[in-house]
């Protein structure tokens, strides 16, 4: 018999934690949410350009949501009702609000440095974690389980192509061990002149990074030796992958300034005379490594009553964010009353986008990119004419998976 608990923890109240704070208190659960950023929230007004299937996959997501009575969307409906202009801040202004005002939830304006594991949490804190609390995470899983960056490859154009070796979209170039330790010394000296003299720690996943930590990290992370050309294996090996008409260096993430990163990049044959198109990067961002932390659930692998939702989670954008919420709320709804999980259609949007959450290789220190709504369902019925018949069919069958969905969500067996 699963132990009684008196009310849920949400942790954040971004988009995510608004939504599952708001779906569960709707549904008469006792909900505590604590979060001391109101003064803290950072918003982007770059908007990005979603073109063609992108758009529409968008769309078909915030459709999905309707059908799934999300609490933000129906508060954004009215916004728009209203004729009061739509935008990212006011929604989640105007949901905060319904949060602290609702009669079932306790808003703690308080940040949150560890968990009661004997009580329901969920976190949704987003990429801004606090650092007390997301050090407490790595603590609690692990480093290669949580981690606080995300790497930014530098791109270049110039390059001399007849010093690579080609295989597919990408170029090999292997160094002996006298050219590596000539670049890793090359890294150093740059590191000293711009990081350890201000007395600051190299940014995690960075090349400065590794080679502060030892001789052959950068080559066990970034310039990882493999078999080339007659069998031979290098001592490292870079890998740069063709992007349009710029290629990408893997692996060389940074936080040195443009100036220090070209002259390593010059130092190395064949890049001698390249063109940074784009710097190297290791921009601050907290995420959990989600296959290795959850289940399709959303509920943490290690304790079975803690569930992740959100940005954190490896969602990228709002609509994304709220439907992460709700879908979590939905589960954590059947833990509380003992039920099975219900599987979301994986030929719906939201799906979809678990799926790719939880089961692909997407998640890792050094490749990570959140997940948002762009996925090859839109592609799944090829037999439709025309776009709008296409999409048609795509908003009518999601609508009847998820209705059956909700239906079973209703009317769940007992574990």
């Amino acid at each position: 018999m699963r132990q009684k608990y008196n009310h849920i923890n949400i942790i954040g109240c971004g988009f995510a934690g608004c939504e599952c704070a708001l779906s569960l208190a709707g549904r008469g659960e006792k909900v505590h949410v604590f979060d001391d950023r109101d003064s803290q929230y950072k918003w982007n007004n770059q908007s990005i350009d979603f073109a063609g299937k992108k758009a529409f996959a968008k769309t078909l997501l915030r459709h999905e949501l309707n059908v799934l009575d999300s609490a933000l969307m129906k508060i954004e409906n009215e916004l728009f009702l209203q004729g009061q202009i739509l935008n990212s801040q006011k929604l989640l202004e105007q949901a905060r609000e319904r949060v602290k005002a609702h009669p079932n939830i306790q808003f703690f304006d308080i940040s949150i440095k560890e968990l009661n594991f004997e009580e329901i949490n969920v976190i949704a804190t987003g990429p801004n974690t606090d650092k007390t609390f997301f050090s407490y995470l790595v603590d609690t899983f692990g480093s290669r389980r949580c981690f606080d960056c995300i790497a930014v490859y530098p791109l270049v154009k110039d390059i001399d192509e007849k010093c690579f070796i080609k295989k597919d979209e990408y170029l090999f170039l292997p160094f002996d061990y006298d050219e590596y330790i000539k670049l890793v010394n090359n890294i150093v000296a740059k590191l000293n002149e711009e990081i350890l003299a201000q007395s600051n720690k190299p940014v995690s996943n960075t090349i400065e990074y590794y080679v502060f930590k030892e001789k052959d990290m950068l080559k066990k992370e970034a310039m990882l030796p493999i078999y080339l050309e007659n069998c031979t294996k290098p001592y490292a090996v870079l890998k740069l992958k063709k992007i349009g008409q710029y290629f990408q260096i893997d692996g060389f993430a940074s936080s040195l300034s443009v100036e220090s990163q070209l002259e390593i990049l010059h130092s190395i044959k064949g890049l001698e005379k390249c063109i940074l198109a784009q710097k190297g990067e290791a921009r601050e961002a907290c995420y959990i490594n989600a296959p290795y932390m959850i289940n399709e659930f959303c509920q943490s692998i290690k304790f079975d009553n803690l569930f992740f939702a959100g940005n954190i989670a490896g969602v990228y954008g709002k609509t994304e964010s709220i439907a992460s919420g709700l879908y979590t709320a939905n589960n954590v709804f059947c833990y509380i009353n003992e039920k099975q999980f219900v599987k979301l259609p994986s030929n719906t949007c939201l799906g979809h986008i678990m799926q790719k959450i939880i089961k692909s290789n997407n998640f890792n220190c050094s490749k990570f990119e959140p997940i948002f709504a762009d996925y090859d369902i839109i592609e799944s019925n090829k037999g439709q004419k025309h776009r709008q018949e296409n999409e048609t069919f795509l908003e009518n069958r999601s609508k009847m998976l998820l209705e059956k969905y909700k239906e079973e969500l209703k009317n769940g067996k007992h574990v």
